[in-house]
């Protein structure tokens, strides 16, 4: 390499690569790194990357400097036994040198993925080690993990690289919709029913994961939540009072035993503890000049109990509005009145105490509907392409102030009709309808709005497989196991 004669250190790696093995990996890959080998690296890479499980134990993984460890296990393609192995090799490797090693804890655990550590490890294990505990950074990731494990109603909003999985797990975050299903190419028994999709983002395509049987079909309007990694759908027009479970390690829907008091569609759905809760919408079994059409009643589901519960209303009955989660409170904002205007009202309804008020109003200059959307810490607003950051403050136990500011930001034309949207790894996920169609799935970008100006990247499908769901009907990020993911019914 010092030579800088190319085509003898191109022979060299190679002829070096010819007797590696998972002995000498290790060895050969620190040298490819100190060198510039890029050719002899990637050969090391598959085997330092596949048999992690029988290196980090070795007195070369621990000869091994701090960019050389880090570059390994921040690799997507790693392939441990468990995440906690990878703890326990970062935690092996710093203590080998503890005093010179100590200031690299931090950075090294920022590539741990914490959604894959399990309670036990991270209270019994983690939480009992001074190296972590003394080190602020690795305290707030720790403390970051145990909020995810205490709150599943919130754990598909984590979107940092600590909860996002490694390529070799049996787990993939995908894209979820809800789609129909055409009556004249599929079974019998599905004709007229939904079916729930996912995008995998490795594979570049969609598969069909679960069928809903057609005595389930929620029809329109419905509305879908997630609740660790499964899945409630409530209402709909054509069975009301319905609440389906998708069960995400059977791959499949249930029918919940109890169902609400009050049948809705175009409702607020959200999940808060351990409960579902269906706020407001509208009766799509009466009349709309009906006084009772539009609704303003607030029910919950406790989902241990399996038991309904109606437990408020809201000051404006709305259906079609958009929503948020914050804490033990739930947002709402605007929505159709029972006149079939939008109202601007902005609604919060809190859960514990089980009140409700209005405390703001949307902006005249922002059109509904809106779509709204948590990455990060950001809640975000779509309104006609244009994106708005949500930042809600509670001034003392009686007022909470919410201000909506512009980005400044517009997506581009090429984006429009904007379907859906969600979050996916930090970036927001826009589903594009057909213009002639506007509920018809066209395609897929993700749009990083971390970056100034933004960036917009088109996600590719696949050329062995193009089918894609239309239409799309409700879109959410989810997780999915792989062996779920194998074929796709032709629409």
């Amino acid at each position: 390499s010092f030579l800088q004669v190319e085509g003898l250190q191109k022979s060299c790696e190679q002829f070096l690569g010819t007797g590696m093995d998972n002995d000498n990996c290790l060895e050969l890959f620190k040298i490819s790194r100190t060198f510039g080998c890029h050719t002899l690296f990637e050969q090391c890479k598959p085997y330092v990357l596949e048999g992690f499980n029988g290196l980090w134990k070795t007195q070369e993984f621990m000869e091994l400097e701090f960019d050389e460890v880090e570059s390994i296990v921040k690799d997507d393609n790693l392939v441990p036994v468990n995440e906690e192995e990878i703890c326990e090799a970062v935690l092996r490797w710093v203590k080998h040198d503890k005093e010179k090693r100590k200031s690299f804890i931090g950075n090294l655990f920022r590539y741990i993925r914490m959604i894959q550590i399990s309670p036990e490890y991270l209270i019994h294990e983690l939480y009992v080690d001074d190296l972590l505990t003394d080190d602020h950074t690795c305290q707030r990731y720790l403390d970051e993990a145990r909020n995810f494990h205490m709150l599943p109603a919130r754990q598909q909003e984590y979107c940092s690289s600590r909860f996002q999985l490694r390529n070799s797990d049996d787990l993939e975050e995908v894209i979820l919709i809800i789609t129909e299903f055409d009556m004249e190419k599929t079974a019998q028994m599905y004709q007229d029913g939904k079916c729930l999709w996912a995008f995998s983002f490795q594979q570049e395509r969609w598969y069909t994961i679960a069928p809903m049987p057609m005595d389930f079909n929620p029809g329109l309007e419905f509305r879908m939540v997630s609740f660790r990694n499964d899945l409630y759908l409530g209402g709909g027009t054509n069975h009301s009072k319905n609440l389906l479970h998708y069960d995400n390690e059977r791959n499949e829907w249930t029918l919940c035993d109890a169902s609400m008091k009050r049948g809705r569609c175009g409702h607020v759905m959200a999940a808060v503890r351990e409960s579902i809760f269906m706020i407001a919408g509208r009766n799509p079994k009466s009349r709309p000049e009906s006084s009772s059409h539009v609704l303003s009643t607030v029910e919950a589901y406790n989902i241990r109990s399996r038991k309904w519960e109606s437990i408020g209303e809201v000051p404006t009955a709305v259906h079609s509005a958009s929503s948020l989660v914050m804490g033990e409170k739930i947002f709402i904002f605007g929505g159709i009145q029972q006149d079939g205007t939008w109202t601007s009202d902005i609604q919060v309804f809190d859960t514990r105490k089980r009140e409700s008020s209005i405390i703001s109003q949307i902006p005249s200059n922002i059109p509904q509907p809106l779509k709204l959307v948590k990455l990060g810490s950001d809640y975000i607003i779509v309104s006609d392409c244009q994106l708005y950051r949500v930042n809600i403050r509670k001034i003392n136990e009686e007022k909470i102030k919410v201000e909506i500011k512009s980005l400044n930001q517009t997506l581009s034309k090429t984006l429009r009709p904007v379907l859906e949207v969600a979050n996916y790894r930090g970036k927001l996920a826009v589903l594009t309808s057909s213009t002639k169609k506007p509920d018809v799935y066209s395609k897929m970008t993700l749009v990083d709005i971390s970056q100034s100006p933004m960036t917009e990247t088109a996600v590719g499908i696949s050329s062995k497989n193009t089918t894609i769901p239309k239409p799309v009907l409700s879109c959410h990020k989810g997780i999915i196991d792989k062996q779920y993911m194998y074929h796709t019914y032709y629409q």
